[in-house]
Parts: structure tokens; sequence; C-alpha cells
């Protein structure tokens, strides 16, 4: 099946163009504009396609009760709140309208997950050119009709889910005539362990929903899992990034800083490049080595006009360009002669050979 390619704010994502990569805000600017312009800055500088950043107003997104979960606990104070917790890190509509515009500026597309319905329509007050659903939002069918109604492309992340609840969701998705979608495999585990990251889920998807793009959400430690996950075929990847693992919040420990950043970028890139063809065939370089490296039909020893080429008096050596050792046995079975004299240690043409 041909899947349509689909456009983000002029990015391709296409069978055929380089993978998108975003480069996952999220709420490591801790609740500071200016970190969350440095996140710009080195998300530009690794040249990835797109930062994401997340929407939410807290009163509409969390009840005030509500437990943190494991990693956060360990990652975070754990004397605060979970309301309190996510409130530190909420950022204005205005804030978002200058990140918009700093995006612009550093040459990058702006996206942001939004979590309640108001803040969808912020996000689209602001011009976003497609939307990502955070895995805890991918049964919200509330949310999910009020994005399609946008008629923008859905980037669907998948953690926590079996894939009943993730085919119910892209058919809802699809019943709302919304067909740009890429569906994320992810584990919602900051960071998550190796035996947890289920990259064989993306064969799963590509049988179960032949006419998507794939993508993965990478929340390991260190960049194999991404690497693993181009090697499968997805053509989006989502990774955090921090300007420090140790400042304070859930999700700074599982992000990329900017070292590592660049090298994820640098090998993602590396391994579109070693992925290639599809068609198995000689590359340009291989064309001449083949030449040398290959082997010919060669004389043993000195071979007289309209003696008969036998096992005695011919061999294969280098360098392959005379008559190819595919050949050797039918020479040999069809008692072909030699229609000159063909000197010892010599390759052998079909010029010298009788029909």
């Amino acid at each position: 099946m041909i899947i349509k390619d689909i456009i983000i704010d002029g990015k391709i994502i296409g069978k055929s163009s380089p993978i998108f990569l975003i480069a996952e805000a999220g709420v490591n600017h801790n609740g500071d504009l200016a970190i969350a312009k440095r996140l710009i800055d080195l998300a530009a500088e690794a040249k990835v396609d797109a930062i994401k950043f997340q929407t939410f107003i807290t009163e509409k997104l969390i009840l005030k009760k509500t437990p943190k979960v494991k990693y956060q606990k360990e990652n975070e104070n754990d004397d605060e709140d979970f309301f309190d917790m996510v409130k530190k890190y909420e950022l204005s509509q205005e804030d978002f309208k200058t990140l918009k515009q700093y995006c612009s500026k550093k040459e990058l597309i702006f996206l942001s997950t939004p979590f309640d319905l108001t803040s969808v329509e912020l996000l689209e007050e602001l011009g976003v050119s497609a939307y990502k659903i955070g895995s805890g939002d991918m049964n919200n069918y509330p949310l999910l009709k009020l994005i399609c109604s946008k008629k923008k492309p859905i980037l669907l992340s998948t953690g926590m889910a079996t894939l009943k609840e993730v085919k119910n969701s892209i058919k809802f998705i699809k019943k709302n005539r919304i067909e740009d979608i890429v569906v994320f495999q992810c584990t919602s585990n900051y960071p998550t362990p190796f035996e947890e990251v289920n990259l064989n889920v993306i064969d799963s998807y590509k049988k179960e929903f032949p006419g998507i793009f794939l993508g993965f959400s990478d929340h390991t430690l260190g960049i194999e899992a991404s690497i693993g996950a181009v090697a499968k075929g997805v053509k989006v990847i989502e990774r955090h990034i921090t300007l420090d693992k140790n400042m304070d919040g859930p999700d700074h420990k599982a992000s990329l800083n900017p070292s590592e950043l660049k090298e994820w970028v640098k090998s993602i890139r590396n391994i579109e490049k070693a992925l290639g063809s599809y068609e198995k065939k000689p590359c340009n370089t291989e064309v001449e080595i083949i030449k040398i490296v290959r082997k010919s039909i060669v004389s043993v020893k000195n071979i007289n006009k309209g003696v008969f080429l036998t096992s005695e008096n011919i061999t294969t050596k280098r360098p392959g360009t005379g008559i190819s050792p595919t050949e050797y046995f039918d020479i040999i079975k069809k008692k072909v002669k030699a229609k000159k004299f063909i000197p010892k240690d010599t390759v052998i043409n079909r010029d010298d050979l009788e029909k």
C-alpha cells in the first residue's frame, strides 16, 4: 500500500524523505521562558526538524489530590503535590506566542502537546501545523474529537496502550476525517529500561496499520533505541532534551544534554544513509572494484590453437576483466577450443575461443 506523504509546516514525512526529528522540550524549561528559548537554541544547533512543548492549564488537567507516579517521585521532590509540581511548569499563551515566533526566527517547527480542550484552542490561535497526542490522552475521545476538527496532521503516542486501544483510537480519528496520522511506539516510563522498549511492536504496527507512518518516542538512556527504531523503518522520532540532566524536574534525567543531542542527530542521519536503497545492486564505487576483486577464467599453462579448455589448463584468478567463473564448468562441458595460442597466466576473453 502506498502511503500518502504528510506535510508539516513545509517539511515532508514520506517514504523517501529524511526522518522527521523532534526535540521534546516538554516541561524541561521548568516554567522559565529564558530556559525555553535556550532549549530552542539547542534544538536549532543540533539541526532537528521541530521542537515540541506541552501546553496545559493545570486546573483543567489534573485534580488536586492526584498522586504522582513512581518516576516522578524518584526524579522530583516527593514532598510536593503532583498538582503543585505541574502548576509551576505552566506557561501562558503569551509565552507560547513568544516561543513560536522564536522558533520561526531559528527556522525550527514549533509543536506542542495540548492536555486539555482550552489548550487546543490556544494552540490553534497560534497556528500550529500539527497536533501531538500524549500517551495519557490517546483514548481521550473528547480531546481527540476537538483536535480532529482542526484538520491538522496528528502524531499519536501509544504508551500504556494495548493494541486494541490503539486500533480503536485510530478508528476514531479516521472516523473524524483525519487521515494524516503518525503512530508512535512509546513506553511511558522515564527513563525506559531497554527490556521495556519493545521495538518489535513497530513490526506489529506495520502489519496492523499498513497505510500509516510510524514513529518512536524514545525515553531510554543513550541513543541505541532510536537507532534501532530507524532500522525498523520509523519516519518520525521524538526525544526529550535538557540543558542539564541535574536540573530539578521529573524529565531531565531521561533527556539528552546538548552534546548527546548532537550525537543523536548525527547517528540517526548516518544510519539513514547506511540503510540506502531497497534495490540490491553494485554501488557506483563497486563497479570499478569489481574489475579488480572479481575473478576471470585464466590459463595456467600455454594453450595452443585448437586445444580443448580443461581443468588441467584453466583456473580462476583476479582481475575480473575476462570471462566470468560462472561459465567455467560450461566451457569444460561443451569442449570449447582455443581459437589461437593463449600464453600461460593470461586472462581468457571470448575472442580467444572458438564459438
